[in-house]
């Protein structure tokens, strides 16, 4: 079914049963009938729409950046890192607190229009407690245009930027959600591993912190556990995982040095030993509904076993990169379980 078909006929039935049906679904019982209904929606459009298909209807991060700067009437703050990257601003720039971020999307879309109201909400937070902070987003490139190891490249140019603005590394937490999350994990392995044909990513002392939502470690499976038993459950729809990510993977099929970076699941052993003197503090989340929920529960207890501070936080209900899904159709933003933790773990960075 095509993209209008499937918009226009197959979700409005989609959305009515699952309306009639969330009071006993285990999952959507506990939600609002507007989260319920974003949740099936973003299920759905993954599941049914291809990559170019949902590409040519989300365009790009920047299109998203522009039109949320606009909505919020403030002007673009725009850093050209050169090789095609950006550092998009929310706000004025700062040297002394700064959250770089990483979008997710599968490295094959851009950043969900939804997804800066709900940093926009913990900027507000940590300014409430006297933490105001600087917000970057990393605009990379996006599969098939580009492959790893150039947004790992980018991300590299993201940190030696701020760092040549005057921003010190223990003044930076980096954020990133699904593949965002994935790339930190890949910034911070080229950290302790440098990529031989990329820059060094040189620190004068460890990053201030690491929050990795979601995080996308295990690009084509394995297909057990929660995978199966979440597959109806989460947001992501049927067959993503497998398929998106043999797209990425595709990217790096001659280069086999490479997978580490990018599997962290599958990293060899030791390969995290002395995180902690690249970065003072990592958190991680995922959801109990989650179809990667194993393998972030398994990717914490590996991190946990190398890094002293260190905290997981499973939770309960929800969804892939759920604390954002409160925002997309403005339902009740910072009511989620997770929301307050996530400010008070910046709040606390930023001491």
């Amino acid at each position: 079914m095509g993209l209008v078909g499937s918009v226009a006929l197959h979700l409005p039935l989609v959305l009515g049963w699952t309306l009639l049906t969330s009071p006993f679904h285990p999952n959507n019982q506990h939600k609002t009938w507007n989260r319920v209904l974003g949740d099936k929606v973003f299920y759905h459009l993954t599941g049914q729409l291809s990559v170019k298909q949902l590409q040519w209807a989300l365009g790009d991060t920047m299109d998203v950046y522009r039109d949320w700067m606009n909505t919020q009437k403030l002007p673009l703050v725009i850093d050209e890192l050169g090789e095609k990257a950006r550092l998009l601003w929310i706000g004025q720039r700062r040297t002394d607190r700064v959250i770089l971020y990483f979008h997710g999307g599968g490295y094959l879309l851009p950043m969900p229009f939804f997804v800066p109201d709900f940093w926009s909400y913990v900027l507000k937070e940590l300014k409430v407690k006297d933490k105001e902070a600087g917000f970057a987003i990393l605009q990379y490139s996006l599969v098939p245009t580009a492959d790893f190891p150039t947004l790992l490249r980018q991300a590299v140019l993201a940190a030696q930027h701020l760092i040549s603005t005057g921003v010190q590394p223990q003044n930076i937490q980096v954020v990133g959600d699904s593949a965002g999350a994935n790339l930190i994990v890949a910034l911070l392995s080229h950290l302790l591993h440098p990529v031989p044909e990329l820059p060094r990513l040189t620190l004068s002392a460890p990053l201030r912190g690491a929050y990795i939502m979601s995080p996308w470690v295990a690009l084509t499976g394995p297909h057990t556990g929660s995978v199966i038993a979440n597959g109806t459950n989460d947001i992501i729809g049927p067959g993503c995982i497998e398929t998106w990510g043999s797209l990425v993977l595709a990217g790096i099929r001659d280069h086999p040095h490479l997978e580490p970076y990018l599997e962290a699941a599958r990293a060899p052993e030791g390969w995290f030993a002395g995180l902690d003197t690249v970065v003072q503090r990592v958190l991680i989340s995922g959801g109990d509904a989650e179809r990667l929920r194993d393998s972030i529960a398994g990717f914490a207890d590996l991190i946990a076993t190398h890094h002293q501070k260190m905290s997981y936080v499973p939770q309960k209900h929800g969804v892939h990169n759920d604390p954002y899904f409160d925002f997309m159709l403005k339902g009740r933003p910072g009511k989620g379980e997770l929301t307050p933790i996530i400010v008070a773990w910046f709040s606390e960075g930023f001491e």
